[in-house]
This record gives C-alpha cells, structure tokens and sequence, in this order.
C-alpha cells in the first residue's frame, strides 16, 4: 500500500474515531495505564481510576473490571439517597424516640424544655418550650385537632418535614384557635363533612405535630393546654395528655454507617411515592430499600453502605460548612441565614432544591412558613447561622471569641444566641457546667448579662470566662467544633432589609 492510500485509511479511521464510528481494537493497544479522563475507552486499555484499574480487552469490559464498576455506581447512588433522606432520618430518630424513651403513644404530646429533653434535638431554641406528637395515619385515618386560642408557633409536616399547615399566629387560626382535619393522602374527602374544618392534605401518612407556647406567663399557658383537643375524625375528642418534666435524653442525629440505611428503610414503610422523589426511590429500589420488604443486604452491601453513610454525612458536612448552592446573608460577612434559599416545598416546577434543603436538614429539624418569613411580626423568627471567624477560620472549642450586637436588635419578642456541637448538631454538652442550658445559650429575656451604654451587646465564648465578664460568657470545650445560631422572635425590618447587621466572632485568645 503506497504511502498516499495508508495516510488517507488513517485520517478517515481519526475522524471516525471522534464519532466512535471506526473500529479501533487494532490501533489502540495500550499497556502504559492512562486516567480515566484520557482513556479512549477502545481497544486494549488499561484505565486508572479513583476506585482502581479498569481493563479494556478489545473494547470490552472484564469481569473484575464490570464488578468494579457496579460497585461504584451502587456507592454512588446511595450517597445520593443518603442527602435526599435526611430530613426523614431525623424525624425517625425523634419519632421512635417517642415511644421507645417517653413512653408515649401517637398523638400524646412530649414537652422539651430541660436540658436534657432538648439535647438530643438537632439546633433546638434553648428558651421556650417545644409540645410535640406524632401520628399514623397510616394506622389512624383522619384525625381532628382543635387548637387553642393563644399565643403560639405550630406546624403540622409531612415526614419530609414539609410545612402542611401552620398552627397558631402564623396559621389559618391567626393565634384565635380553630379546628383542623388532616387527611391522609389519596383518602376520599368526599365522605368526610369539612365545613367548619381547616382541611390539611397530609402527603405522607407519618406526621410531626408540633408547637412552642409563647406566653411567659403559665395562666395562658395552662389555659392553651386545657384547652388543646385532639383524636380521631367521628371520635369524641379529648384533651391532649402532655407527657412532661420526664430529664430524659434522646438522640436526635441519624444513627450512623449500615444503621442509616435500616433507618431510610424505616421510613419509607407504608408510606406513598412522592412523584418528585421517584427517581431516588428507584435509587432505593436497585440498592433493596423497598416498603413492605425487608432489608436484608450482603456482607459486601452492608461494607458498601457503611462507606456510603460516611461519605454521604462528610459530603452534607462540607455543605453545611461552606454551602454549594448559598450565600452569605451580608457582604462580606461569614453568616448565612437559614431557610432563605429553598422553598418551603423543597421543590418547584423546575427543580428539586437537593443541596438546598441537604443545608439545612444535616443541622436542623422543622420548617414552618414563620421561620421562612420576610414580613416582620410576631410570628416569625429568623436564623443567622456562621461557622468561621472574622479570620475566616473555623470555630473551635479551645478558642476564646468576642461577638458585638449593635444596638436595635430587630426582635420584637426577644434574640438568643445559642451554641451546638459539631458532632451532634444538638446543644454543646459541656462537662461540670452549672446550669448547661445557661452555658449554651444568652437571650434578651436573660436579667443578668450586661449592655453597654449604647444598647449593644459584647458576648464572649470560649471554654473559660474571660475577668469580668461572666454574665456575657457562653461556654465551649476544647477539642470539640461548635457553631451558633443567632434566633430573632418577632423579627423586624431592620432584620430584613439589613440596616442592622450582626458582628463577625473575632478571635481574642
């Protein structure tokens, strides 16, 4: 073949190779491993990659090679699964905590108020009261709630932690009280009477009901409680039983490794496809997560899934940290604000916000519509969150900080700055402290932490009390990350239009 003949066989075969319409086997044979951005993915190849060697024999894959490779879609997928079950693994934890530490049936209300009620909850408020209660309606059907008059927060979810209905100032109720039928999904309303009823479409049969009470003074209070009835639709309703002053703890964050994943399998029994998570429950499916079927995974599954729940938590982690899909709420500054970023449904017609929500569900639990408010009123709160110094450096335990609050902090109820763990996400647990509520928490409805002559407010945290300044000093331990929310209950404009502005934590020791 003359040289004219071989140099045009071979610029046809390169052009048909850029549309893989040449066959190649002869042309590529490649003992020298390349990475896997430089692979032909044709011939004899041997390809490297970040979860080991691939071979090409003639194009194709062998057997070692499609095992490898299977191995990593499998992990992939159930990383995926792990961020988009968060929010659900969270409410499993404190719905089997329910029953399994208080003692407590569906629809029985637990109090969260001590330490050591709340330390388990993921970024609880440390000041007023949670109420809360679960319910199947798998198992119940329809149910009636008829809430008190009074001033109050509440929120009926879905198990995905979505807002179904607000309850009390920022509810249809508007803090007078009225009655509520919540229906299962796909139930039939047409065979229950809904006049007099705000009608909730539940869209899981597993649901959080929950409010804080936000008088201070306990008349009010016992009057709501007295006053608080719930039951089943066409049953007599009774007034709610309060399970309180139980001091016990729970643990409020996913278990970890395999245990993660018998606990999204948990919470996916009885319950209805979401349309928006169908392709995640297929995920599920191809990985033996399914309702109604057990979960019985191989040794090699059950090591897969171990990596799987790690991966998946340092990858929430690291969003958590430094959002993918966020920013800071100042310019310049290292706060974001929680809940700003993501509608309440956690999709819309476009997208489904997965990193959005992944930022919040890993450190906190609940959403109601007040807590995603930009109206000033006395029903929404507001969350400032940071986990970096002035430096850009992360907060840690063993560090001492100052943090300024100019004066006319926008809160017409009152602010709080409360500190969590790292680790937990619950209430720092610091050991030999006094009063571990106080140690963790400062708010304005607190008599003793000194203001300046300004009206603003220098706080100090760090594992000792800097000289004199004790009454501002919240407490960290060294060894252990931390970060803060900053909670403003009534929120006002200055809030939301930004002309007040929250300092940055500087280091002082």
């Amino acid at each position: 073949m003359n040289k004219r003949i071989t140099s045009a066989l071979m610029f046809t075969c390169a052009a048909a190779l850029a549309t893989s319409a040449c066959s190649t086997s002869q042309l590529v044979d490649n003992n020298k491993p390349v990475s896997i951005a430089d692979a032909t993915l044709v011939g004899n190849e041997t390809i490297q990659t970040d979860f080991g060697t691939l071979q090409l024999n003639e194009t194709y894959l062998d057997n070692e090679s499609i095992a490898k490779l299977n191995e990593q879609l499998a992990l992939q997928r159930a990383i995926e699964v792990y961020q988009w079950a968060l929010p659900l693994t969270t409410f499993q934890m404190w719905y089997n905590a329910h029953s399994e530490v208080y003692g407590a049936k569906d629809l029985e209300f637990v109090q969260f108020e001590s330490f050591n009620e709340k330390v388990g909850i993921l970024t609880a408020n440390a000041v007023t009261p949670y109420l809360i209660t679960w319910v199947d309606l798998f198992k119940t059907g329809p149910i009636v709630i008829d809430y008190p008059e009074g001033p109050s927060a509440g929120s009926i979810m879905s198990f995905f932690q979505l807002s179904l209905s607000d309850l009390g100032l920022t509810g249809p109720d508007k803090g007078k009280g009225g009655k509520y039928l919540v229906v299962p999904p796909g139930y039939d309303q047409s065979k229950l009477e809904t006049k007099g009823f705000n009608v909730v479409q539940a869209t899981t049969n597993k649901l959080f009901l929950g409010t804080r009470f936000l008088s201070t003074d306990k008349q009010v209070n016992d009057k709501m409680s007295k006053n608080f009835l719930v039951g089943k639709y066409g049953d007599k309703l009774k007034p709610v039983k309060f399970f309180t002053n139980t001091n016990k703890r729970f643990s409020g964050a996913p278990s970890r490794g395999l245990k993660y994943f018998e606990l999204v399998h948990q919470t996916i029994q009885n319950e209805p496809i979401n349309p928006q998570s169908v392709i995640f429950n297929t995920y599920m499916k191809y990985l033996g997560i399914e309702s109604g079927k057990p979960f019985n995974p191989t040794d090699k599954q059950k090591v897969m899934f171990a990596k799987a729940a790690n991966l998946g938590e340092l990858m929430s982690r690291a969003n958590q940290i430094k959002p993918r899909q966020d920013h800071t709420y100042y310019e310049g500054s290292s706060w974001y604000r929680l809940l700003s970023n993501f509608p309440v449904t956690l999709f819309d017609k476009d997208y489904y916000y997965l990193d959005e929500s992944n930022e919040y569900y890993y450190e906190a639990v609940t959403v109601t519509k007040g807590m995603q408010s930009n109206k000033p009123g006395p029903g929404t709160t507001s969350y400032l969150t940071t986990k970096q110094d002035k430096n850009g450096n992360n907060l840690i335990g063993s560090k001492t900080y100052k943090l300024h609050l100019p004066s006319g902090i926008p809160a017409s109820n009152f602010w709080a700055l409360t500190l969590y763990s790292e680790d937990t996400r619950s209430f720092i647990d610091n050991v030999g402290a006094k009063d571990k509520l106080r140690s963790i928490n400062l708010d304005s409805r607190n008599k003793e932490f000194k203001t300046n002559a300004d009206g603003s407010v220098d706080l100090y945290v760090g594992p000792k009390p800097s000289l004199g300044k004790e009454a501002n000093w919240l407490q960290t331990q060294a060894g252990e990350g931390w970060f803060p929310l900053f909670r403003t209950y009534g929120t006002e404009q200055a809030f939301f239009d930004k002309t007040w502005q929250i300092g940055e934590f500087e280091l002082i020791d």
